[in-house]
């Protein structure tokens, strides 16, 4: 879930149950606004800069499209790039990708090998490249690991590439085309989300049940912290989690145990609960504590407040 700079409107898309359409909230007055964008089969969204995000538009590998749009208009794009089997075309006004993640993975069948590639955009030039990740290959399950993310490392020309249930995130330098390192996390075999802080000299990750925290230095693990537990024998996963706008807490969907907890980024402590009941899974937080839910089954919106835990 994104959240605009004011607090005022989150937007996210989840797709087993929005499918081509985009989940709007205005905080101030609790209203939930749906609007298909597309006939694509399913929607992500993706974080941008000074009040703008991205949608990816899926569409089963045939082709993607990603659109740029202002949290102010939120269901209205103002660029876009349509990436195809032999072309990229852009649309739409170009500065507006100054704004915008520049690097995404998809999965393409329209192109020869039929598999997983990386797309780098440059929309204020129109260009557009299309790297197939060579070392995407039969050392990985296919059918059960799927390409999921690409990270920019800030300040250099590297990206952080996640693998669906794979503990190691590869480091990937896209000018050399080659792997620089695989990033060691919980050895939990998740789907790792990856998040620079912005207001902190970390990287932060998820792998399956448990929270991690790195040093971007090194990339190697500082802290973790099993969220989710469960009964011996048995894992289950975590949800979304994502920093307050002062970045003093981490939020943290637990569907399995019905709740959002916050984790204290500074001692990187589990401090804060709020009980939302049913599978919350995508999750955004507020800077006065609000915290907003949606369920991973139905999509359904729940709300609440963190509140400091009692000391055991």
């Amino acid at each position: 879930m994104l959240l605009s700079q004011n607090e005022d409107v989150i937007v996210c898309s989840q797709g087993w149950t929005d499918h081509s359409a985009l989940w709007v909230l205005d905080t101030r007055s609790g209203e939930v606004s749906t609007q298909q964008v597309s006939d694509a089969s399913y929607l992500s969204t993706h974080e941008g800069s000074q009040d703008y995000f991205c949608v990816v538009h899926h569409y089963n590998g045939d082709r993607f499209d990603i659109t740029v749009h202002k949290f102010l208009d939120p269901f209205q794009s103002v660029a876009a790039a349509h990436v195809g089997p032999s072309s990229t075309a852009f649309d739409g006004d170009p500065l507006a990708w100054a704004h915008a993640p520049s690097a995404y993975v998809e999965y393409l069948n329209c192109l020869s090998d039929n598999d997983y590639h990386l797309v780098l955009l440059d929309g204020v030039r129109s260009k557009a490249e299309i790297i197939t990740l060579d070392w995407y290959d039969d050392s990985y399950d296919k059918g059960y690991q799927g390409v999921i993310g690409a990270l920019q490392v800030p300040d250099k020309d590297t990206l952080i590439i996640s693998i669906q249930r794979d503990s190691h995130p590869v480091v990937f330098d896209p000018i050399k085309r080659a792997v620089k390192a695989k990033i060691s996390l919980a050895g939990r075999h998740g789907n790792p989300t990856l998040r620079f802080r912005r207001l902190a000299n970390e990287l932060w990750a998820d792998d399956y049940d448990t929270l991690l925290r790195l040093s971007p230095s090194n990339l190697r693990v500082k802290d973790r912290l099993l969220l989710q537990p469960a009964r011996a024998g048995t894992a289950q996963f975590i949800g979304e989690y994502c920093f307050d706008p002062a970045e003093t807490l981490c939020a943290v969907a637990r569907p399995f145990s019905g709740d959002v907890v916050g984790v204290d980024t500074k001692k990187f402590k589990l401090t804060h609960a709020c009980n939302l009941g049913g599978q919350p899974l995508l999750v955004s937080l507020l800077s006065d504590g609000r915290v907003y839910a949606r369920d991973w089954k139905t999509g359904e919106l729940s709300s609440g407040r963190l509140t400091r835990m009692a000391r055991g």
